[in-house]
């Protein structure tokens, strides 16, 4: 049964990390069929300046799933590998993922097949589509990785650095779909954007022959006693563009613009019947807390009131 492998390393070096990763994987799970070339590619998710050499190898096995997880790791281990990933991903000498096992197709605490991931990352299938550009994945879309790699996701992020009216209607139509019946009112929307604190990105992609906004979330800084923290605000995929892995991006965006920002701590709320976006944060890195958050709405003309009660026992205690 063919064993499809994606290897990919940062450290050390790279292009003969990966080779004797392929050499050992022939020498304890199976045979080599055959390897791809080696490319390099910018770190995904992560904060790093190491760039990724990534491959793809195909080996003829039989022997179980969950056995081959367990040799993989071990030789990860024996090539310079300390470190797993925790919800957050760091550099390594070598990364083996098992991307697909003949037709298996299952989830288990340790391992799913096929990898989840492959038909949102260009430095998985590029190297596979090189090597078997006419294998379909054992999952939905059930494309080739060919096919999966021409259709995949074009969507650009951007941090708008003027006020458009059309990216104004493009929040009003997302916002809709995040908080139905809320608005920005178009004034709100010109001081967010020339508001220093607040740092908007959205994602992009062509709808038809049209481009559009199909994504968007917010970083908002503030400064407090305890140190410089930020608040992610607002994040919300348009429904026909969900499920592509366009929320992590989101997310990855906030996080290295918190970072450039000198933000130590980052913050998020989200309503427990959220599920997907709960698991989303959960496997971003994001601890959840035992504290409420409270919100307040004003009311203009109770603050006429909350004012003049204020003024009043300022007057008292200056008589």
């Amino acid at each position: 049964m063919n064993l499809y492998i994606g290897l990919g390393s940062n450290l050390g070096d790279r292009a003969e990390n990966i080779r004797e990763a392929v050499r050992l994987i022939d020498e304890r799970v199976g045979k080599l069929v055959k390897c791809s070339s080696i490319y390099e590619s910018a770190p995904v998710d992560m904060m790093t300046d190491n760039m990724f050499y990534n491959a793809a190898a195909i080996f003829e096995t039989e022997l179980d799933p969950h056995a081959i997880l367990d040799i993989t790791q071990q030789i990860e281990c024996w090539l310079g590998r300390d470190r797993k990933s925790d919800g957050r991903h760091y550099d390594r000498t070598i990364d083996i993922d098992l991307l697909q096992y003949g037709d298996y197709n299952f989830e288990t605490a340790e391992l799913t097949l096929p990898h989840p991931l492959v038909p949102s990352r260009q430095f998985v299938l590029e190297p596979l589509a090189e090597i078997a550009p006419d294998v379909e994945f054992a999952a939905a879309p059930y494309d080739t990785f060919a096919q999966m790699l021409c259709d995949l996701d074009t969507a650009e992020v951007s941090e708008p650095s003027e006020a458009l009216a059309t990216d104004w209607r493009g929040i009003n139509f997302l916002l809709e779909q995040l908080s139905p019946g809320k608005e920005i009112s178009w004034p709100d929307y010109q001081a967010l954007i020339a508001d220093p604190t607040s740092h908007m990105v959205f994602l992009s992609d062509y709808v038809g022959d049209v481009k559009r906004r199909i994504g968007m979330a917010t970083l908002c800084i503030t400064q407090s006693p305890t140190g410089k923290k930020a608040w992610i605000e607002d994040v919300v995929i348009d429904k026909p563009f969900r499920g592509r892995g366009l929320s992590h991006r989101l997310i990855a965006c906030m996080k290295v613009k918190a970072v450039e920002l000198g933000v130590k701590k980052i913050m998020l709320t989200s309503r427990p019947k959220r599920v997907a976006a709960n698991r989303l944060y959960q496997h971003e890195g994001f601890t959840q807390k035992e504290t409420n958050v409270y919100t307040f709405d004003v009311n203009p003309e109770d603050l006429k009131d909350y004012r003049r009660d204020v003024e009043e026992q300022h007057l008292k205690k200056v008589e």
